[in-house]
């Protein structure tokens, strides 16, 4: 951009502000003149050598500035009130980058706890008809009194007295059938144990 003196170029910073105030273009020209390559190499270094952004962050500055030029405070240094802005930007870029980056990891903890909730409750079900089926086969393999006693336990939730009498034998008995069959039974499943 060529720059053209204009009788604002002997002015100081914060008396451009004012003529800014009163609408005045050419005292705005004459700010970004002064300020724009600086702070373009401030936005380059500070934005991680990112041009796009640093193009971007500079205009958002220069609209600030354009749009509502009161905020600037007479009594203090320009230089170090635009820089301050400058330096603001910055901030809220990297506070929205890790909002960004954070909402990105949820996203993807959600999605990928999904995806294991979705395998284990798969898993889950193909285990559990794999277990039945082993646990049929087992019971299938068993003298009917130790299978029927383990049905009513476990299955039909009978008691032990219950059984006893459905099997018209002691109590003794059915603990003793129901002990042996639960060892073959942890032998036989053991697979489905994750302690083992």
């Amino acid at each position: 951009m060529l720059h053209k003196k204009s009788r604002f170029s002997a002015l100081s910073d914060e008396e451009l502000m004012l003529h800014i105030c009163n609408g005045e273009v050419s005292a705005f020209d004459e700010i970004y003149y002064r300020y724009c390559k600086q702070l373009m190499g401030y936005f380059i270094r500070m934005l991680n050598f990112d041009k796009t952004l640093a193009e971007d962050a500079l205009q958002d500055l220069f609209l600030k500035i354009a749009e509502d030029p009161e905020k600037f405070d007479a009594s203090r240094s320009f230089k170090t009130w635009i820089f301050s802005i400058a330096s603001n930007s910055c901030k809220n870029f990297y506070r929205h980058q890790k909002v960004v980056t954070e909402s990105n990891s949820e996203l993807t903890y959600l999605r990928d706890k999904a995806h294991d909730d979705e395998f284990l409750k798969a898993a889950g079900r193909i285990d559990a008809t794999e277990f039945h089926k082993i646990l049929n086969e087992a019971l299938d393999e068993l003298p009917p009194e130790k299978k029927e006693a383990f049905i009513l336990k476990y299955q039909e939730d009978k008691s032990i007295a219950d059984i006893a009498f459905i099997q018209n034998c002691p109590e003794g008995s059915v603990k003793s059938r129901l002990h042996y069959t639960l060892k073959i039974l942890e032998e036989k499943l053991k697979i489905f144990n994750p302690v083992n």
